[in-house]
């Protein structure tokens, strides 16, 4: 009887074993996020990314995530790739090294696109065929192009709507990025650097007429406790592609490499999709509580690209001193740009229909 007890005892083991074992073929990659685990990139956008490799690869690619900064911060993906600290980077932080991608950054030039997923797009054209984009590259594979919200003016309640540029004029506006502050100077408003983490309470106190902030997430970071006047100029924003290590690329089997090129586009729409989502149901809420929502026309637009004018030559000056024809790099990003104005995005079985707002 014991032997019998015994002997059952050990194939139900076995069987255990064989249902929880992991493929013998099986890698685990390491993927860094700075980005907060309930951050509705990561869970509507990268984690089922991520997955669906894993299935696609029959189970050969695993995953293993480092949330919240926990194996790389920001300023460190770059460098955490190159070193092989880690594998696969969701949100590389190009922005926080500029001086690497000086280049890369002309996307970043004012007021030059209406939407996310046509700048995810222009962005991939312009790494797949400009040599100068891709060698700021080097011991990187872009798995997907993606720009972050644009950044926005959100006026204060008690502040007068900036429907023109000479609304703007004298203006005290908060940013707590570089390019905030710069276009802040250059349109004649009077720029505040202030951290992230305070100018909820800058504009609760009255310290400031406004702020330059990502439209998507306003109501989550509770500015619209204190904005109501919302001109989407569509300002700057930061470059965050996913990239991989080139190391870790290079040890892929020709098959896992096909997978990541295959999904290449359904990631960079999707990525665009979803923020260009997020900005629309923000702006809907804030029409819906009775918020001032401001579109400029072409005309009013143009003001604020000439008055802009400074940056593209800065940045047609740095492309002088680095050997590179930047004249001819800026035409092609505008006949990119004009190529994918107002495109639409088709997605992929595996986005799921819960990310929509």
């Amino acid at each position: 009887m014991k032997l019998t007890i015994w002997m059952k005892t050990l194939a139900v083991s076995a069987a255990a074993a064989l249902v929880i074992a992991p493929d013998a073929g099986a890698r685990e990659l390491k993927v860094g996020s700075y980005e907060p685990e309930s951050h509705y990139l990561v869970e509507f956008v990268y984690k089922p990314y991520l997955k669906e490799v894993t299935r696609r690869t029959n189970g050969e690619l695993t995953f293993k995530w480092f949330h919240g900064g926990t194996l790389v911060k920001a300023p460190q993906t770059v460098d955490g790739l190159k070193s092989g600290l880690v594998d696969l980077v969701v949100t590389t932080g190009i922005f926080t090294q500029e001086s690497l991608f000086p280049t890369t950054h002309v996307m970043t030039l004012p007021f030059q696109y209406d939407s996310t997923v046509e700048a995810n797009h222009v962005f991939q054209k312009m790494y797949h065929e400009l040599p100068e984009v891709q060698a700021e590259f080097e011991g990187l594979v872009p798995l997907g192009f993606h720009v972050s919200d644009f950044f926005n003016l959100h006026i204060h309640k008690d502040v007068d709507p900036v429907h023109t540029l000479e609304d703007l004029q004298k203006l005290e506006i908060g940013a707590f990025s570089k390019s905030g502050v710069t276009y802040s100077e250059l349109l004649g408003a009077t720029p505040r650097n202030i951290k992230l983490e305070d100018l909820y309470v800058s504009l609760q106190r009255k310290a400031i007429d406004g702020i330059w902030f990502p439209t998507a997430p306003l109501i989550k970071w509770k500015m619209t406790d204190h904005t109501s006047n919302h001109s989407l100029v569509g300002g700057p924003f930061v470059m965050i592609p996913m990239t991989m290590s080139q190391a870790t690329w290079d040890s892929l089997t020709d098959e896992q490499r096909g997978i990541f090129r295959s999904m290449e586009n359904e990631l960079t729409n999707f990525t665009g999709a979803i923020v260009d989502n997020r900005r629309g149901s923000s702006v809907a809420k804030m029409e819906g509580r009775g918020d001032t929502i401001i579109r400029l026309s072409p005309e009013e637009k143009a003001k604020w690209v000439a008055q802009t004018k400074p940056a593209y030559d800065a940045w047609l000056a740095l492309m002088e001193e680095k050997g590179n024809d930047g004249e001819a790099i800026l035409a092609k990003v505008r006949e990119f740009t004009a190529e994918f104005k107002g495109m639409d995005y088709t997605p992929a079985d595996w986005w799921g229909d819960n990310w929509q707002e």
